[in-house]
């Protein structure tokens, strides 16, 4: 303990605690404590400190104090034992009256009221020394948040034992909390209110804790800007809240003062007092709400009709649900009757409203219907009997579609309520004892809206509104039969295949997906087919605006994952047939984007292998296409198959490390080796991509292949004997083939391969020796060096994700490259690669590896040397030059994310400011993507 004797010398004679020497000599002394026996070691830390601690010297016993405090809170609580943990209780207990030391003392005790070994007994023993020997309320509010953290620990572990001082515990908290105005402090001291209610006999402290809380209410509280610890107003109200609402007790005392705050003109007051009426009511129980429900309802019924916006009125019909709700269930000393003459007048208002000509309140009034009806089954039963007869009356008896319209919202109020209360078919729990009390004008609500729906003439308004009753019908637990439910999916086809108005078919598309979700039977029977029916294998026989919205259609219902399959399997065929009938390929392009997106969204519990129904079939199709001329090419469409290769790329990306490398090694024999027979394609023509005399069908197939090894996962081996000679043939391939789509592809493949590289010695060797023979080929401007370029940035890439500072010496090259008129703004717009996100390579999809951060570090390499090139090139004569830094500079700032480039827009705007005379297109065209840079 010598080594913490010089320590403990050392912290003390420092003048600040949290100077860089103190807090070194504290982790020293901390560490040596927990070394060995630390009970012993901290009872000889304890004597070293005994000349400090009795020091008539406040600063020196303020500071001893808080170097043992620091240290209880840092060692090792389950290495002292019942005794010791005692002994010291005691001795910070009997301190507490050094008020120079309170703060330090606090600190120990919270260490110490956590330790394992800290008991019920001396639970009591500190509350009661807190009580007697520290005057709370004139310390800072840092003092008294530790006196907070005290008791919540006190009473989160030793309640039982605090049970036994049950008054003075409670009597002294209130004192303590009495005059709090700290948010912090306030938010823990509501959660100690609460656990002294859950847990202690409030019985004789009732009104005591009452008032030290609710003269709170309502919380008004705005956090100051530099506000450290992030509290809020909304996060007061809450925890406030939970205390009012914690004890049925509270009603007597509460109950009045909410009504009174509900009068408020402060919007906030309101709101808060109808939040927390809310809250409240289901603890209060019938009984104390009864003797003011008249006044309740009228306050409340007056917001919903009159609210200042539309926050006010949802926290009216929230406190009038509560309130109905509490009524019939809780506690009550009163009978059903009672409570049902408390919403009568309610309802009867409601009656009233309806039965006026021109029901201008229908709106609110079905809100407060709903929030009665949704409370409880007696308040539900109720309604029902008093409001459904009247709607359907005056809906027959009406001609006017835009009242046959507010009765029918009124109607889909109640079964919403009902739907609520009873259950509803995807899957929430209630009560099955009881039965939605609408189930007998089940038929009559069908037929109204069936009627309303297929009358083309009708209302739109009515319409839609007879769609969402359909819905709510398909939604209620028990409610329609099953061929009741293909009766409403039948009809909704109708409007989805049929109608012109749009809003009415993305209503009747999105009832359908509800229904999707529950039956999905019905799905599959009737709307897949007849959405598959009405596209046509040709372009010629239809039109963007008939068949796009169909596609749509199988995209919003595929999500399911009983349809998904289904939704696939028809699209594919209808891909297939349009591709060997149509000779355009913006249809067949629309398709295949639809499955693209069906395939990136499908449902995460889906069982399917698309390797084998999808990818597999579209390789197939490309291949035996690709070699022969005479059959229909449609698909081989650049534009068709790079869609495909994105849904290689999203599925191959999904597959674990087993099925990705049984899918490369078929893919593999396919594509280096053109064994045809791992599709059972059977010709006499040879299908050899990777040849230079092949075919420009053959050599634009190979994206297929790219995008396959792209996706892959870093521990899924490729079928080589050395990675070498595999990134040599590829680097060839890249720099001889005379099809651009082909070089790009495998361009991106070298990147990626190289980027999931585990073995960084050879990768560095590698890389080494290929740069300089791609830099050679770009230097010479030679007749590949085009291809080089594209090669050389897929390699810094690679590199500069992983972090590999060879990546930024290539980079170095380049930035150096844009200073020259080599192969004029190819250099400079490959900083679109480097920066930007691809599609189907080295990205988090792709499993590449992705330093953190990458973007920004490689923003802040480039940007000064770009910045700096340009000012450079001032004098230059070519002003092509010159632009070559600004391009670059455009694809670095629309690739990087904007945080990033505000500490550096000042510069970077006087740079790109002095390029607008230059007016030269690829600049406009790096910027445009993202807008204008501002």
């Amino acid at each position: 303990m010598v080594q913490v004797e010089k320590e403990v010398i050392k912290y003390m004679i420092t003048t600040d605690p949290a100077s860089l020497e103190a807090i070194e000599s504290l982790k020293t002394i901390i560490t040596d404590i927990n070394t060995g026996s630390v009970q012993a070691n901290l009872l000889q830390l304890i004597q070293i400190l005994g000349q400090y601690l009795t020091s008539e010297d406040e600063f020196v016993r303020t500071k001893a104090t808080g170097l043992l405090s620091k240290t209880l809170n840092e060692c090792q609580h389950e290495a002292i034992n019942n005794k010791a943990v005692s002994v010291l209780v005691d001795f910070y207990s009997d301190r507490l009256s050094d008020k120079a030391c309170v703060h330090s003392l606090l600190e120990g005790l919270v260490g110490l009221t956590s330790y394992t070994q800290f008991t019920g007994i001396n639970a009591v023993t500190l509350s009661k020394k807190l009580f007697e020997s520290t005057e709370v309320h004139q310390y800072p509010h840092g003092t008294r948040y530790l006196v907070y953290q005290i008791f919540g620990q006190l009473i989160n572990r030793h309640a039982a034992a605090l049970k036994s001082i049950n008054n003075e515990f409670i009597y002294g908290f209130t004192k303590i909390l009495d005059g709090e105005k700290d948010p912090r402090n306030l938010l823990e001291a509501f959660n100690i209110v609460k656990a002294i209610v859950d847990n202690f006999d409030i019985s004789a402290h009732i009104e005591d804790i009452f008032e030290v809380t609710f003269c709170y209410f309502p919380i008004t509280f705005k956090p100051p800007p530099d506000d450290p610890y992030g509290i809020t107003a909304e996060d007061l109200k809450l925890s406030l809240r939970s205390c009012l609402a914690s004890s049925p007790h509270f009603a007597k005392f509460a109950l009045p003062l909410i009504l009174e705050k509900l009068s408020s003109t402060s919007g906030s007051a309101k709101k808060d007092s109808m939040e927390t009426l809310a809250t409240c009511a289901p603890v209060y129980g019938a009984t104390a709400l009864l003797p003011n429900i008249k006044e309740i309802f009228n306050y409340l019924k007056l917001e919903v009709f009159h609210a200042a916006d539309a926050s006010l009125e949802d926290a009216a019909i929230s406190a009038i649900h509560s309130v109905v709700g509490a009524l019939n269930t809780g506690i009550t000393n009163s009978n059903d009757e009672s409570n049902e003459k408390a919403i009568l007048p309610l309802i009867e208002e409601c009656v009233t409203n309806l039965k006026d000509p021109d029901m201008k309140d229908y709106k609110q009034t079905g809100r407060i219907i709903e929030a009665i009806a949704s409370a409880s089954d007696p308040a539900c039963q109720l309604v029902v009997d008093m409001i459904a007869p009247l709607v359907l009356k005056q809906y027959r008896e009406t001609n006017m579609a835009s009242l046959q319209k507010s009765n029918m919202d009124i109607i889909n109020e109640l079964l919403e309520a009902c739907k609520d209360l009873y259950g509803s078919t995807d899957g929430k729990e209630v009560d099955t004892d009881f039965t939605s009390p609408l189930i007998q004008y089940k038929d009559r609500f069908l037929g109204i809206f069936q009627s309303s729906l297929m009358a083309s003439n009708e209302y739109n308004l009515l319409r839609l509104s007879a769609i969402r009753g359909l819905t709510l019908l398909v939604l209620s637990r028990d409610y329609l039969k099953p061929n009741e439910v293909g009766i409403v999916v039948q009809s909704l086809n109708t409007i989805l295949l049929d109608e012109e108005d749009i809003e009415l078919c993305n209503a009747a598309l999105n009832a359908i997906h509800t229904a999707s979700l529950i039956h999905s039977q019905y799905i599959l029977d009737l709307t897949l087919p007849s959405l598959i029916n009405r596209l046509p294998d040709s372009s010629a026989l239809t039109s963007p605006s008939k068949y796009l919205p169909l596609l749509y259609a199988f995209k919003v219902l595929s999500p399911v994952s009983t349809i998904y399959k289904n939704s696939l399997f028809l699209l594919m065929d209808k891909f297939k047939a349009v591709c060997l009938k149509d000779n355009e390929y913006p249809y067949a392009l629309s398709i295949i984007q639809t499955i693209a997106d069906i395939v990136k969204y499908r449902p995460v519990d889906i069982n399917f292998k698309e390797i084998n129904t999808i990818v597999l079939p579209l390789f197939s199709f490309i291949i035996q296409s690709s070699l022969n001329e005479s059959t229909p090419q449609l698909i081989l469409n650049e534009n068709i198959l790079s869609v495909i290769c994105l849904i290689t790329f999203s599925i191959s990306a999904e597959l674990n490390s087993s099925e990705q490398k049984e899918f490369v090694d078929k893919t593999f024999k396919l594509f280096m080796h053109g064994e045809m027979s791992v599709l059972d394609i059977a010709s006499r023509v040879p299908f050899k991509p990777t040849h230079i005399s092949s075919s420009q069908e053959q050599k634009k197939s190979f994206q297929l292949f790219s995008a396959v090894i792209c996706s892959l996962r870093k521990d899924v081996v490729l079928p080589l004997s050395n990675t070498e000679d595999y990134l040599n043939e590829l680097v060839t391939l890249a720099l001889t083939t005379d099809n651009h789509i082909q070089m790009v592809s495998t361009a991106r493949m070298i990147g990626s391969i190289i980027n999931k590289w585990k073995d960084n010695t050879a990768l560095n060797e590698y890389v080494t020796y290929t740069r300089l023979v791609l830099e050679d080929s770009i230097s010479k401007s030679s007749s590949n060096s085009e291809h080089a370029v594209e090669i050389y940035l897929w390699i810094i890439k690679s590199l500069v994700l992983r972090g590999n500072a060879l990546g930024y010496e290539m980079t170095n090259k380049v930035i150096d490259w844009c200073g020259t008129d080599i192969l004029g703004t190819l250099i400079p717009e490959g900083f679109n690669i480097l920066m930007g996100d691809d599609d189907i390579a080295l990205n988090k999809e792709s499993h590449a590896t992705i330093s953190i951060l990458y973007k920004q570090r490689f923003f802040n390499y480039c940007l000064p040397k770009l910045v700096n090139g340009f000012h450079g090139s001032q004098n230059t004569l070519f002003l092509a030059v010159r632009s070559h830094y600004l391009i670059a500079l455009s694809y670095l700032l629309k690739n990087v994310p904007k945080t990033i480039l505000l500490n550096e827009l000042s510069e970077v705007m006087q740079s790109i400011g002095s390029s607008i005379p230059l007016n030269l297109p690829s600049l406009l065209l790096a910027d445009s993507p993202s807008g204008p840079i501002t």
